[in-house]
């Protein structure tokens, strides 16, 4: 076997862009760069410095992230952005994987859930993420922001990786992959065992992905993908924040040790890509299948949620690019995505998961999302580019209700979302935009439509306008933004009711800053710091003035790198300091949380003969009741007694080796770069 050696890369904002150019604003491209609007890109070689102990590390340092830890085994963890809020498992954010949509309609766990659990770090190319309903692309579920994640087609090597730490956590992974041949490989099997930081929040799981892509004879790829995740979890619920505080019970203890869950996952995806970079087109079919149960108190005694669900679509999109008289530069993209899910769902109550009462919740749905989208670039003068988007979402639902036959309607929605924007480049390092943009949330059966059938899809209005230069080996991005909502909604927690709060305001900016101090083609060092601040408030009454569960600010300082020391070995890795304002935890704003902050690093040392060690830890120096705190009453009336929290670790560290093996057999130099596809 021979060496394998990273190709060392240098960081952009938010450690994400590579030192080589991408497209910019002002340029008419395909590249998500190009949208007049907030963008990170993060992509393999920065993950692989990101200390990742769940996926949610991955988002942690981005600018405009809240990331939250619910600690309830393997569900989904709080992600929001733009002001919303990350108590409900990251509905709020549209995410696709390789095309295929994550968040799950007419979820009974919570609307539009997204459980990201089923994501392998080593598999990810690359992560896109626009802040504010800006990409025209995606549709539901859009309301802070869009998450695009594309995985790897393959490499020229596999890998064997082991890692163990605190909390009786331990992980196996394995890949394999070759840049030879007609059908190129790309393989990841992981095995992972954690006992969690409280009683019974113990997670167990499996998790296989499985890539084969092909360069066709006209230079198209077609590519088949297919993955089996499983997971056994349990669950320690919420405890009461006064009686913690007062040392009346621990942190530690659970609620009830029989809560927890299961969930198994398959799906298969087929996708397609052919043409030139400005000319692609791009195609996408999947299937998946998902089997979910949870057993949970949310202060009502245990209920069961089942949720059985097969969904089945695909998208497909084409991009064209030249110029009108050969003087006008433009891009025209089209594209249009279907989507079925065929889902039953069941609530009631159990005791110790013995079903104890009559259902509240048991219904059959089959719900379609036709929609189709489109998008043109004009760039007029050198320094000036103009965007101009939309696209019309088609909801159907058929709905068998089993408790109450025909209680509620079959319903159709059509929901249009225009998009605008431009880009203006007066100089080289000087980037300035403004866009606008529309998004929505679709209705929710069990938790939201049932009982409201009249009910609309949740739409906001977006506005934003900002900036960013780069002059020599520093970058600075600034923005305002401003989002109306038509109906707030409002669940304090999973299988709780959904409350409608009605008009509300979010307002805003995002500042995200690097410096390199070294960046060249060895070695990276680069320091960074992001702000996003957030004023979320509603309009309809006097007394009721804050969106609940914000946080007024969330920043985070750090430092990333990726140097060679000696003989060709090298050091890397990541350490970010994050601090998280107060949230309002009701409508008046006499319940908060307290600010905190959590300590994030990273630190790895690679060897020429393919073998990395390396370490990564988390610390809460001071208050770990915040990050995950719920209100169990009423938003308007609760008092300090109907909140309940999750406890976050003091200390999470984990370290570990791992060891990757040449495939492909070329003979290949001590110091030949070997790159991923």
């Amino acid at each position: 076997m021979q060496r394998v050696q990273s190709p060392p890369t240098a960081s952009g904002t938010s450690g994400a862009v590579t030192a080589q150019a991408t497209p910019g604003r002002g340029d008419v491209s395909s590249a998500v760069t190009a949208l007049p609007a907030a963008v990170t890109v993060l992509n393999a070689p920065a993950i692989g410095r990101l200390p990742v102990a769940t996926y949610g590390d991955l988002f942690r340092s981005l600018p405009g992230f809240n990331v939250s830890n619910f600690g309830q085994g393997a569900i989904g963890y709080g992600l929001s952005l733009r002001g919303y809020t990350e108590a409900e498992h990251g509905r709020d954010i549209a995410y696709y994987i390789d095309g295929v949509p994550v968040n799950e309609i007419s979820s009974l766990h919570t609307p539009n859930y997204a459980d990201l659990n089923i994501l392998l770090p080593e598999t990810v190319k690359t992560i896109e993420v626009v802040r504010g309903p800006f990409a025209v692309e995606y549709g539901d579920s859009n309301l802070g922001g869009s998450v695009k994640i594309t995985t790897k087609d393959s490499e020229p090597f596999g890998s064997l990786g082991m890692s163990g730490g605190t909390q009786g956590t331990i992980r196996g992974v394995g890949t394999y992959s070759t840049t030879q041949g007609a059908w190129l490989p790309y393989l990841a099997l992981e095995g992972y065992r954690t006992d969690g930081n409280r009683d019974n929040s113990f997670i167990d799981r499996y998790n296989s992905f499985n890539k084969v892509t092909t360069t066709l004879s006209d230079g198209s790829t077609l590519s088949f993908r297919a993955q089996a995740y499983g997971t056994e979890f349990g669950a320690p619920g919420y405890a009461n924040r006064n009686a913690i505080e007062a040392g009346l019970i621990s942190e530690r203890s659970a609620t009830n040790p029989t809560d927890g869950g299961n969930k198994q996952l398959e799906n298969f995806v087929a996708g397609y890509s052919s043409g030139a970079t400005g000319q692609e087109l791009n195609g996408t079919l999947f299937l998946s299948h998902d089997y979910f149960n949870r057993y949970a108190d949310f202060g009502g005694g245990q209920r069961w949620q089942h949720d059985d669900r097969t969904m089945v679509g695909g998208r497909v999109s084409k991009t064209w690019t030249g110029a009108v008289g050969d003087e006008l530069p433009v891009q025209v993209l089209v594209g249009s995505n279907w989507r079925t899910d065929s889902i039953n769902a069941f609530q009631a109550p159990t005791t110790a998961r013995t079903v104890t009462g009559a259902p509240v919740v048991n219904l059959g749905l089959i719900e379609t999302n036709l929609a189709g989208f489109g998008q043109v670039q004009v760039k007029p003068l050198p320094w000036l580019k103009f965007t101009a988007g939309g696209r019309f979402d088609q909801l159907l639902y058929d709905i068998d209700d089993r408790i109450t036959p025909g209680g509620t309607p079959n319903i159709s929605n059509g929901i249009t979302s225009p998009k605008l924007g431009v880009a203006i480049t007066p100089v080289k390092w000087l980037e300035l935009f403004a866009n606008y943009g529309q998004g929505f949330r679709s209705i929710d059966v069990p938790l939201e439509l049932i009982g409201n059938p009249g009910l609309q899809p949740f739409k906001i209005v977006s506005t934003e306008g900002g900036f960013q230069f780069t002059v020599d080996r520093f970058k600075f991005f600034a923005s305002y933004w401003t989002t109306d909502s038509a109906n707030e909604g409002f669940q304090a927690a999973p299988g709780l009711p959904v409350t409608f709060l009605g008009k509300a305001r979010r307002d805003g900016f995002d500042v995200d800053s690097r410096f390199y101090v070294i960046n060249d083609a060895a070695n990276a060092v680069s320091v960074f710091a992001n702000f996003a601040g957030v004023r979320a408030r509603l309009l309809n009454s006097a007394t009721a003035f804050y969106v609940p569960n914000v946080p007024d600010y969330v920043t985070n300082v750090g430092v990333d790198f990726n140097v060679a020391t000696r003989k060709a070995e090298r050091l890397s890795g990541t350490a970010y300091v994050t601090f998280v304002g107060r949230k309002h935890l009701t409508e008046d704003g006499l319940i908060t949380t307290t600010p905190f902050s959590r300590v994030t690093g990273k630190l790895a040392y690679s060897w020429p003969d393919g073998w990395t060690a390396f370490t990564q830890a988390t610390w809460y120096p001071g208050n770990r009741l915040s990050e995950i705190a719920v209100n169990f009453g009423d938003p308007v009336t609760a008092t300090p007694a109907d909140i309940f929290v999750s406890a976050q670790p003091t200390l999470v560290v984990m370290a570990g080796l791992s060891y990757k093996f040449q495939t492909a057999a070329a003979s290949l130099g001590p110091t030949r770069t070997l790159f991923t596809k």
